[in-house]
This record gives C-alpha cells, structure tokens and sequence, in this order.
C-alpha cells in the first residue's frame, strides 16, 4: 500500500516537470523600445516652395520616442547649401516629444536639404526638402554662341543664347529678349523668345548670301548687362573638300569630322578628294541615289577626286560595306 502511493506521487512531479518544460522555463517580455526621431505625422514642414533666401512659412518639426514621447531632448539641425540657415541650430523636445526650428533657404534656386538629428537615435539624421524658386529678375549674363564663322545661306550649328537670371545668377523664366541683327547679312529666328524654364532666351542665326562680318544683339532694357552683342561671319563656300577613308569601315570629313555619313558642301564648279588612310582595308566610293557621279574601283591606297558641277545632294557609301560606310555631298 505504502509503496503504491510512492509510486503515484513520483509521477505527478514527473507530470510538472514536463509541463514545466513545455513552458521553456524563459520569463522573457517583449523588446525594449528603441530611441527614434522622425518627421511628425502632420504639418513637418516637409516640401515647402519659397523663393531663395525666404524663411520657409512653416517650421520643420520632429518627434522624439523611446516607446513613448521623450521630453528634454536635444536635436541638432543643419541646413545645407549657400546662404542657408535653421534658428535654433539645437532645440530641445516638449512634453510631446516634438522639436522645431525655422528654415532660412539659400540663395540657389532649386531642390534644397535640411537635416535633424539625435545621437544614437533610429531614423537620425532625419532629411527634410524644400524648393528655392528664382527671385526677381535683374540681370542679362552667360551669352553662348558668339564668334561662330559659317558657310553663306546656312544656319549657325549653335543658337544664340542669352540667360536672364535674379540677383544671384539664378534663370528665371518667361521674360521676352529681342533679338536683332544690326549690320551684315543675316537673320534671326524667332525674334523675341522667352527664357525658358533655366533662364534661357535664345534664336538661330540665318546666314545670307553675302560673305563677311556679321553683328547680332541681345537686349532687354530693364536687365543690367543689356544688350548683350554677338559676332559671326559668313564664310563664301568652300570650293574643295577632303574626305579620309578608313583605315576601318569609315568615311570622314577633314573639314568637319562627320562621319558616316561624312558630310561636305562646295560651290558648284568645285571638287572632292578622297584620300585612303595608311594601312586601310579595301574600300571604294560608290554613288548611290540621285544626282550620281563616277564611282572608283575598290582600292587599300591612293586618292580619288571628282568635280561637282551642277547643285544638288550627292549620297555615296563603300560598295563593299555598303550602308555602314557612307557620305554626303551638298553642291551649291
């Protein structure tokens, strides 16, 4: 009888032991809170537009948590960019966990940065960003496409440009810029463009049909640094032109540097000399289209010279490598 009851007791403890077991014995809670700083959930100030060197009208604000909002901690601010500037550059977090400071833009237009941060913190640095529009527009500056010389009746490869910009170089947009040439024969199109979204106004010069100086200008009256004045001269058209073959699969322009197509205007009445380059595979001029002109033999050395005497566009490509290796001939 004793040693029935012996017997049962030692299995019930051996019943607890198990249940004690499947419990994993671990009295572990959940993880402790983590220090975080983060933009608050409304009105942080977050991407605001204003003019350069404006204060933004809504401070930048943060919060501040350990679990729960953090009272007394000390955030440090930056803004980034010429002429920027936050006030506080430290401010300490209130009874809801929320720091602030005002934000003085630079004098650079465009996207612009500001930072928040808490040592130790998750989520520090926090960024905040902002647009600095232009300001008021003051002056004419960075006039691009002077001194260009080019064949008569043809367009300059490169517009004349002009940027109108605020106080401290940046473009601002849609004022009107009248474009005139004021001796020379020429034209300009269009005549009074707008600056565009960079502060950009700019028009294509024409040239005409007679050879020489050529004198553009730029102005807006009420911009300091107006009119700005420009120079081109339109060159008669070239009576000769060379054109270099290989040594691989190329035509190329000496006057120019196009290639494939390699492209040249002469006078009618004037002539092409291409020349093979040292070690070239063979190769051949071959006219194709119309107008045509004489073709050469396939050659790896020497020269061939056509006269063009009647206007129009001459194509031609290699007949060995065809389209690949091609060229332009415009005859004026």
């Amino acid at each position: 009888m004793s040693r029935i009851h012996v017997r049962t007791v030692t299995l019930v403890a051996a019943a607890f032991a198990g249940v004690s077991l499947a419990c994993g014995g671990s009295s572990s809670g959940p993880p402790a809170p983590t220090l975080t700083i983060a933009k608050t959930s409304t009105t942080s100030g977050d991407g605001q537009t204003d003019t350069v060197l404006s204060t933004l009208a809504n401070p930048i604000r943060v919060v501040v948590t350990l679990g729960t909002p953090q009272v007394g901690t000390t955030v440090t601010w930056a803004a980034t960019g010429p002429g920027a500037s936050v006030t506080p550059l430290q401010s300490i977090t209130d009874a809801n966990g929320i720091a602030t400071t005002t934000w003085k833009l630079g004098h650079v237009s465009g996207a612009q940065t500001a930072t928040a941060s808490v040592t130790s913190a998750t989520g520090s640095p926090v960024t905040f960003t902002a647009t600095a529009t232009p300001g008021v527009r003051t002056q004419m500056i960075q006039p691009t496409g002077d001194g260009q010389a080019w064949m008569i009746g043809t367009v300059l490869p490169q517009p004349l440009a002009v940027t109108v910009a605020d106080q401290y170089g940046n473009g601002v947009a849609g004022t009107a810029v009248a474009w005139q040439v004021t001796s020379g024969s020429a034209s300009v199109s269009p005549t009074n463009p707008t600056s565009n979204a960079s502060g950009v106004a700019q028009t294509s010069l024409t040239l005409g049909n007679t050879p020489g100086p050529i004198t553009i200008t730029a102005t807006n009256a009420s911009l300091s640094g107006s009119p700005q004045s420009f120079s081109a001269t339109a060159q008669a058209i070239p009576t000769t032109a060379d054109v270099t073959v290989g040594p691989g699969i190329q035509f190329k322009s000496n006057r120019n540097s196009t290639t494939d197509p390699a492209t040249d205007t002469i006078a009618a009445g004037g002539s092409v000399t291409w020349t093979w380059a040292a070690n070239s595979i063979g190769h051949s001029v071959h006219s194709t289209g119309a107008p045509t002109f004489a073709s050469s033999v396939v050659m790896t050395t020497g020269t061939y010279a056509v006269t063009f005497n009647t206007a129009g566009t001459y194509t031609y490509n290699c007949s060995v490598h065809g389209s690949a290796m091609a060229g332009t001939i415009v005859v004026r």
